[in-house]
């Protein structure tokens, strides 16, 4: 199985909750996909990405991989630290390799999509296809973006 950054963006938290349930779910029925972190965050007026504590932490507990917490701070989030969860270790990835994965074209990309209001899963996971998280996300009427990770 490949691992990937998959950043899913939705219009609501309510939309994007329902697809992290699918999400869930899918990862439960053991067909190639492995979530090993993931947060969901919404934007603010201000243009800042607040972490949506409530809704990540029963999902995916308190550890993100350092990719996750390095793009949310390119989205506009906060820097260092985010309060109340960890940020771990993604695959031994190393400062030089977090910025060549999160280059400006993926962060413009999500950030285009990433509208005052709206929310995004961001996922650090292992799928053998891209066939039914995309398919997740386009039905509740999401953007998907990805990146390989080494």
């Amino acid at each position: 199985m490949a691992q990937q950054l998959i950043v899913a963006v939705f219009d609501s938290v309510d939309v994007a909750g329902r697809a992290g349930v699918d999400f869930r779910n899918f990862e439960e029925k053991d067909l190639g996909f492995k979530i090993e972190s993931g947060v969901l965050v919404q934007k603010d007026a201000t243009g800042k990405l607040i972490l949506l504590d409530k809704q990540t932490r029963p999902f995916w507990g308190t550890v993100i991989g350092a990719l996750t917490g390095g793009l949310i701070g390119m989205l506009g989030g906060p820097a260092g630290a985010i309060a109340g969860f960890t940020i771990g270790a993604s695959g031994g990835l190393a400062g030089h390799a977090l910025k060549d994965t999160l280059d400006n074209e993926l962060t413009a990309s999500i950030s285009s999509k990433l509208a005052s209001g709206s929310v995004a899963f961001i996922l650090e996971a292992k799928e053998a296809s891209p066939f039914e998280v995309d398919n997740i996300v386009l039905g509740y009427g999401g953007h998907v973006f990805r990146r390989p990770l080494a």
